[in-house]
Order: structure tokens, then C-alpha cells, then sequence
């Protein structure tokens, strides 16, 4: 994820000729709406694919943390805590396990906070490992914990070491966040034109394990490649369309018709450079700007924030609705219909967020916007967690029959 450093305070004026006007062709009134929303998160609570929580922890400049230097109990500066959770109707998070860098010390490290943090906050959190075990801490009212790996460059292209996070309770991997030996990234150089041969291993391994592979950050050729070795159905965990938005982290019309009969599901994220085109494109001048100024002035930063103070007010950083995240709903319900969607915040891991999608107590008022558009109650709560459930349940299954007449693997890089 790239981030753009900006002065954050900025008061972005936007003039009513500019701003993004809501759809109109609501079918419902927003009071009824809103009753149907909450209807729907009462017996189908959110399971968000993506949160980057752990960037509190291990990736800020007084990192590393620990749990009592960054509370979740209370409502804290960034975009995830506990009553924000409750507040948004959130049963189950798919949480990006990751220390300080790449290095298994710290790996491990992160993998310690977690189960700690469980401990920590028992009265709200479970950390799960299967989808009976996340059915069952959404019954008891607890938000559950299902750990992700995103970039499986910790694995270090090594099926044993995937074996062994398995047992820690890793459940989904991004197949490549940036390239590395099992695939191409979306946004890096290519170097196997799609996914290599420890990456078909992998496919496999994950399959017979019962991981969810994760397409999200790899190339369309990546795409294709693990939707031509898979034998059970894979996960988008944050990522858009890309005939809405036009950047390579957003999946193209083709593979999402192969995701509907692969049975898989892209769960689609708040991030307002891949929800618009007009953002992406402020987005990357400003990235260019940035970072002109810092090979201009590299030993001096505040010339830096001064270029880009200035750039700012020079150029309106473009609004994001929460009916343009909608309008990716209603793409792919269009194009391959509801059961192949979810929804992912990507919390914590962005610079921007989308208005009225501002942090994790916000879901309802997607929830709100697609009921007004006409979706039901049905179609929302397959949305918030129910298709996420199938698709886990399905891998589950494809693991426990792949187990019966298949032996783990024994590949070893360079051998």
C-alpha cells in the first residue's frame, strides 16, 4: 500500500459544483433503510477481509509497541478499537499478523502480541481458527480474530514453514504483496509471468491445508494462473474493480467471471485511490511530487512538507462517497451477481478514507446506501459475512478431502 505523506490537517474546501452527487434512483426511504441495515447486522454481522491494526504496534516511529502503549478498549487515533467495532456491527476480522520488517524474530513477535491480545481483551475478542470456531464466537457475542499473512514473502517459499504458521492459526495468505518467489505483484516488476513453480506448490499446499488464498496485490496473470491450479475457491481480500477504478490492485472483468465459477469472493475495500479514478490520478501526482522533493532535499524535510503544503492548496484533493464505494456493488452484483461479495476496510493500512466510510464503526452506512438502491435484506446479509462463511467452508472441505489422498509437500527452494 503506498501511502502519500500529506498534511493530514488541511481543510479541503469543496465547492457544491464539484462534490459527487448521491445517486437518485433509491427505491427506499432512509429511515426504512437504516431499519433493514440494522436488521441485517443483528443476525449477520460484518466480516471485514482486511485490517492492518498491527501498524500501531510494529510499523510507526516509536515502534515496536506493546498492548498497553496502544489501548483497543477505548476509542484510540487510529481507525480500529473495540467500540468502534460494536458500534459497526462487526463479528469477524481478518487480522494481518506482521512484525517490524521481514524478519521471523519479529514475525514471531507479532504472533505472541496477538494471542496476548486475545487475553487482553477476552471479554470481546476470540481469535479463531476454522469457520465452525467463528460461527461460534459470533453466537457469543465476541468479535472473532482470524489471523492473515499479507505477503507471503515471511514464508520465505517454504511449504514446511506455511505448515508450521497453520498450526499457530494462520488461515489466509496473500499470495505476493510485492513480487517475490511465488508470484508477480500488481504494481512491481514481473519476473515469472504470473506465478513460478514454488507458487503452484503452494496453490496446492494451501488447498490441501485448508488456507484461503488470497489474489489480492498480484498481477492479472497471477490471477488467472492460481485460478488455473486451485482446487478450492479463493479470496479477494481488498481489492475493487477495475473497469470503475483503473489500477492494477483491482481485479479485471475476466477474472471476476472466472471467480464465479471458481465459487470464490473478492471482498471489496473502502479505499477511496482504488473506489476512483479521480482520486488514484490526484493520488499519484502528488506521489510523484513527493518524492521529487525528497530526491531534490533529501536531508531536509520540512522543504519537503512545504512543497507539498503548497501542492495541496494548489490542488483539491478529490471527495469519495460512500456511493462511489456502492457503485462496486452494484458492478459486481450486475456482472456476476451478490454471492461472490464481501466487504474489507483495509483499516489502518490507508492514508485516506472514504466520507462516511471514515474508520470501523462505519459499515451500516454502506449498508444503508445499497438498501436505498433497492438491496435486500437477503442480498446484505449475504454481504456482511455470509458469503465470506460459505467460500470458508468450501476451502474447509476441498482441505479435509485433499487430506485423504495427498502428502504434504517436501519442496525445497533451490533443490
Amino acid at each position: 500500500m503506498k501511502h502519500l505523506k500529506i498534511f493530514i490537517f488541511l481543510l479541503v474546501s469543496i465547492s457544491a459544483a464539484a462534490q459527487k452527487v448521491y445517486r437518485s434512483n433509491y427505491v427506499i426511504t432512509e429511515s426504512k433503510a437504516e431499519e433493514l441495515a440494522g436488521r441485517v447486522l443483528k443476525v449477520s454481522p460484518v466480516i471485514d477481509g482486511h485490517n492492518d491494526l498491527f501498524i500501531h504496534y510494529f510499523d510507526c516511529k516509536d515502534c515496536p509497541k506493546d498492548l498497553k502503549a496502544y489501548r483497543i478498549d477505548t476509542i484510540n487515533k487510529g481507525h480500529t478499537d473495540i467500540p468502534r467495532l460494536r458500534k459497526g456491527g462487526v463479528g469477524g476480522q481478518l487480522l494481518n499478523v506482521f512484525g517490524r520488517g521481514n524478519t521471523l524474530d519479529s514475525y514471531h513477535q507479532a504472533w505472541d502480541l496477538l494471542y496476548r491480545m486475545e487475553e487482553a481483551y477476552s471479554k470481546d475478542l476470540k481469535v479463531v481458527a476454522s469457520s465452525l470456531e467463528m460461527r461460534d464466537a459470533m453466537k457469543q457475542r465476541k468479535i472473532a480474530i482470524l489471523p492473515i499473512l499479507e505477503g507471503a514473502v515471511r514464508l520465505q517459499d517454504n511449504p514446511a514453514l506455511l505448515r508450521t504458521y497453520y498450526k499457530l492459526g494462520l488461515r489466509s495468505v496473500t499470495f505476493a504483496y510485492q513480487t517475490n518467489g511465488l508470484a508477480d505483484g500488481s504494481d512491481d516488476t514481473a519476473k515469472h509471468n504470473g506465478i513460478s513453480a514454488i507458487g503452484k506448490e503452494m496453490v496446492k499446499e494451501m488447498n490441501r491445508l485448508g488456507v484461503l488464498i488470497d489474489m489480492s496485490h498480484i498481477s492479472a496473470k497471477a490471477m488467472n494462473d492460481i485460478l488455473d491450479e486451485t482446487k478450492a475457491p479463493v479470496i479477494f481480500s481488498h481489492s475493487n474493480v477495475k473497469t470503475l477504478c483503473d489500477v492494477n490492485r483491482n481485479v479485471p472483468d475476466d477474472v471476476l467471471l472466472r471467480l464465479k465459477k471458481n465459487h470464490g469472493i473478492i471482498m471489496l475495500t473502502f479505499v477511496p485511490y482504488f473506489t476512483t479514478n479521480e482520486f488514484n490520478n490526484w493520488m499519484n501526482k502528488g506521489d510523484t511530487v513527493y518524492y521529487k522533493g525528497i530526491a531534490d532535499y533529501p536531508n531536509d524535510k520540512n522543504k519537503v512538507d512545504s512543497i507539498m503544503e503548497k501542492w495541496e492548496k494548489e490542488n483539491i484533493m478529490p471527495l469519495v462517497t460512500v456511493a462511489d464505494m456502492a457503485d462496486h456493488f452494484d458492478y459486481i452484483r450486475k456482472l456476476i451477481g451478490v454471492d461472490y461479495i464481501g466487504m474489507a476496510g483495509d483499516y489502518d493500512g490507508i492514508s485516506f478514507t472514504i466520507k462516511g466510510l471514515e474508520d470501523v464503526s462505519t459499515y451500516p452506512n454502506l449498508l444503508i446506501e445499497l438498501a436505498r438502491r433497492g438491496w435486500t435484506e437477503a442480498e446484505l446479509k449475504k454481504i456482511t459475512g455470509e458469503n465470506f462463511l460459505r467460500v470458508f467452508e468450501e476451502v474447509e472441505r476441498e482441505a479435509l478431502l485433499l487430506k485423504q489422498k495427498t502428502k504434504p509437500s517436501l519442496f525445497q527452494k533451490g533443490k
